[in-house]
């Protein structure tokens, strides 16, 4: 008789379910993708993200006594020990124990992590890092995220809190940021940081085709327009990608300085645009680094918005196995 994992990727505004192979294989190459009921109550999308892992048992017919068990990735803090999200503002979601109720509801043995721990577990078990021992994984998107794997195992730090790569300063002086620091990196390098100062330049007049493609409204800005413009050639384009790659560039170089990992994959949706940036960011990482950077030192992620499914299986797989 089969056996499978049931695998579950919460996210601020959609959650993904999927049902895993023993060896890591996702069922019908299918996954069910549910909008999240946002600020609609921390009930309301816990029943949500419970509700995708019924609609996965109830399409593949499956009987819980052949699920193994549940991986479940999600935004910290967390606590992956007593499976407790801390803090999901999003979710409406403190001291929420996600771990306990899944487990109550399906009677079945769940394992929870970060999901940018999930994105680095990924990479190291069958992404582009498959088989080293010593990987980062960062991910360029809404925010900037990340996670650490070590000597083959996931680092957590002493409160859960390692790899929150957004969050270290690259301008003290800099931009205000929620967390209550200065200069975060995200704040610079993601892509809603782009987005705004796209916002901000066509606000002081710039010209760029950028702007034109999106008619001079502020709420069309986005980056696939930026990637159109720098295709075509257009110079604003072009001059943006390479402070990017600047911002980029500054940011990894103090991962590699600190960390010295054999392979930090760059995962999300601004890595698209890698074609007009990834030169110049290695340039620069290359100019900052007291250690020799190589070429495939840096890799980008193909799995893209499945790397946290992949993870969780992992992650379930791993605490079983132990």
């Amino acid at each position: 008789m089969s056996k499978y994992y049931l695998i579950m990727d919460i996210g601020g505004t959609k959650t993904t379910g999927a049902l895993f192979t023993e060896d890591g294989k996702i069922v019908d190459d299918y996954t069910y993708v549910s909008k999240s009921p946002t600020f609609e109550g921390k009930e309301a999308v816990y029943q949500n993200s419970r509700g995708v892992l019924d609609h996965i048992v109830e399409r593949f017919q499956v009987d819980l006594k052949d699920v193994l068990g549940i991986g479940v990735g999600c935004p910290g803090p967390l606590d992956s020990r007593k499976g407790i999200i801390i803090h999901a503002p999003l979710m409406r979601w403190k001291n929420f124990p996600l771990v306990e109720r899944l487990s109550h509801d399906f009677q079945l043995p769940v394992a929870l992590d970060n999901d940018g721990n999930l994105g680095a577990l990924a990479e190291q078990r069958c992404g582009v890092a498959k088989g080293l021992d010593n990987v980062m994984y960062m991910t360029v998107s809404t925010g900037c995220g990340g996670g650490l794997v070590i000597n083959g195992e996931i680092y957590h730090g002493k409160h859960d809190g390692a790899g929150e790569v957004g969050h270290m300063s690259i301008d003290p002086e800099g931009l205000d940021c929620p967390c209550g620091g200065k200069g975060c990196f995200e704040l610079y390098a993601s892509g809603t940081a782009m987005n705004r100062r796209m916002r901000e330049d066509m606000a002081a007049g710039k010209k760029s085709m950028v702007f034109e493609l999106a008619q001079h409204d502020p709420k069309k800005i986005e980056g696939r327009l930026l990637t159109e413009a720098a295709e075509k050639g257009d110079t604003y384009a072009l001059a943006f990608f390479k402070q990017q790659a600047y911002y980029l560039g500054v940011g990894i170089s103090n991962l590699f300085n600190l960390y010295d990992p054999e392979v930090l994959v760059l995962g999300g949706g601004v890595t698209k645009a890698k074609a007009f940036y990834h030169d110049e960011m290695m340039r620069v990482i290359r100019s900052r680094c007291l250690q020799p950077v190589e070429d495939d030192s840096i890799r980008y992620s193909v799995m893209n918005d499945r790397v946290v499914l992949y993870g969780a299986y992992h992650l379930i797989k791993d605490k079983l196995n132990h």
